[in-house]
């Protein structure tokens, strides 16, 4: 009786398979491009990655307004009553009342200039006892305003935009550093779920292979059992049978299991694990795709990767953080010395308010101020402590970023080998295949003659599967090896025909 090759069973149970897997796509497949939209809008570590640019743009916001305009405005009420004896001996009392307002804007400028703008009225009225003149002084109304205006500008610390704007370039720098640790954490997702989706995939191909070997077991224990019935099997073969029977029970056994671990492995990593999801929910998945036999070569694989590489990126930044830290640093370490120039238009009035508002409009008084402060610790310790200490900070962050560059430049070496490597594999596997199909097939034919025992045609056809097996594994790690190198490489997003101002990811 002719049989048809156990290599075309498996390959047509596979089909099959498959086509019962993803025979309704709309409704039961998950294709990767939905698992990474998925993942992208419903990934945990990656939603909260995601706040921290927002938390960053308010800390910029903060740094900025230290430059904003500030009001202010100030009013004061004042009673007093004084009695006293008199030379004659009579007592004697005065009363008197005082009101002041004032009002103004002041702003801090890059230069590290405060500029101070401002309106002052005071009101007094009454009479009060001067123990120095032994005499009451006072008695009438007496209204005061002015406008003045004042700056004091830093001459050596806190002088300049450099000094003053390097807390602004610090917060731009962190909120860039937090976009890179955010697009960063975006391509390890897309690793993370491509790998798991295809390990989903590989599952399936297992358990399909087994399912058509228990198909072929039991084939082969009901053959066994007509050949003891026709006297040309022993009792031995039946066993054997059996045996090569429930091992294939065991193996699916396993390979439902495998399926279960790696679809709770990709639902995951799209956020779909809740703890509402069925204990035997697994997604169906694409077939597992055929690897690319293209490889880049490898300078122009190194160029990519030190182009789109995110720790260097992020390192980059902390250097940037490092070096205004010195400047500020700096900055503190020399001495203080500040010009502070004011003057104001006065008006006097007895009358009103307005009246000594108007006075002051007319320019009848003035009032000019000039003064210079100087300060400097002596020996300035903590602050050289400090200059020091921050350039052996950026010293360790420069050795860091050097450290980074090696560790990525041994990281490519070994992915561009490793596909390199799974490529040949894989090529190899299928030769191995090849001739285990045909050397099962020379050993089934055998059998049939009754020139072979059941024991040597089990023991070919494990040869076939464990071959079959290696093939499944070289292909599976072809296609983590494209995946991992395309992550190294910075390409993830152009593997998935992906930009970033499209992600989810980036729409904050």
């Amino acid at each position: 009786m002719y049989r048809i090759p156990f290599w075309i069973r498996v390959l047509t149970s596979l089909a099959l398979a498959s086509q019962a897997l993803h025979a309704d796509d709309a409704v039961s497949k998950l294709k990767l491009v939905d698992a990474i939209n998925q993942g992208l809008a419903n990934n945990l570590s990656l939603k909260i990655e995601r706040i921290s640019p927002l938390i960053e743009e308010e800390g910029l916001i903060e740094e900025q307004a230290a430059f904003d305009p500030t009001l202010f405005g100030n009013a004061s009420w004042r009673e007093s009553e004084q009695a006293w004896i008199d030379a004659e001996g009579a007592e004697r009392q005065t009363t008197s009342e005082s009101r002041a307002y004032n009002a103004g804007v002041t702003k801090k400028l890059s230069t590290g200039a405060d500029l101070t703008a401002s309106v002052n009225n005071s009101r007094s009225t009454g009479s009060s006892f001067s123990s120095d003149l032994n005499q009451v002084v006072g008695g009438d109304r007496n209204d005061e305003a002015s406008f003045s205006l004042s700056i004091t500008q830093p001459l050596l610390q806190n002088f300049g935009s450099r000094v003053n704007r390097a807390s602004i370039r610090q917060a731009e720098s962190r909120q860039q550093e937090a976009m890179y640790r955010l697009q960063n954490e975006t391509t390890d997702l897309l690793e993370t779920i491509e790998i798991a989706y295809w390990q989903l995939a590989d599952s399936y191909e297992r358990r399909s292979l087994s399912q058509s070997n228990i198909e072929l077991a039991e084939d082969q224990l009901s053959e066994s059992e007509a050949r003891q019935r026709a006297g040309m099997a022993t009792k031995i073969e039946i066993l054997q049978a059996e045996a090569n029977l429930a091992r294939r029970k065991q193996e699916i056994i396993q390979a439902e299991e495998a399926i279960s671990n790696a679809a709770d492995t990709l639902m995951a990593s799209i956020g779909a694990l809740g703890e509402n999801v069925a204990i035997d929910n697994r997604p169906m998945v694409q077939k597992l795709s055929q690897p690319n036999t293209q490889i880049a070569p490898f300078e122009k694989v190194l160029a990519s990767t030190f182009e789109n590489n995110f720790d260097t990126a992020i390192q980059n930044e902390i250097l940037r953080q490092l070096e205004q830290n010195l400047i500020l640093a700096r900055n503190s370490n020399r001495p203080e010395l500040d010009l502070t120039l004011a003057s104001s238009y006065n008006g006097l009035s007895s009358i009103d308010s307005q009246d000594a508002f108007e006075q002051a409009l007319d320019r009848k008084g003035d009032d000019w101020n000039l003064r210079l402060g100087f300060s400097l610790p002596w020996g300035k310790r903590a602050s050289k402590a400090n200059v020091r200490q921050t350039e052996y900070t950026i010293d360790q962050a420069h050795l860091r970023l050097a450290e980074i560059k090696q560790d990525l430049i041994q990281t490519i070496r070994s992915s561009w080998r490793s596909l390199q490597t799974s490529q040949d594999q894989l090529q190899a596997a299928k030769v191995v295949v090849e001739l285990q199909q045909a050397t099962y097939d020379q050993e089934k034919g055998k059998y049939d003659e009754g020139l072979s025992s059941l024991r040597d045609v089990l023991e070919t056809q494990r040869d076939l599967d464990a071959a079959i097996l290696d093939f499944l594994d070289a292909q599976l790690s072809t296609v983590t090896a494209e995946i991992r190198l395309a992550r190294v490489q910075g390409t993830l997003l152009e593997r998935h025909k992906l930009n970033w101002d499209e992600l989810p990811a980036s729409k904050n």
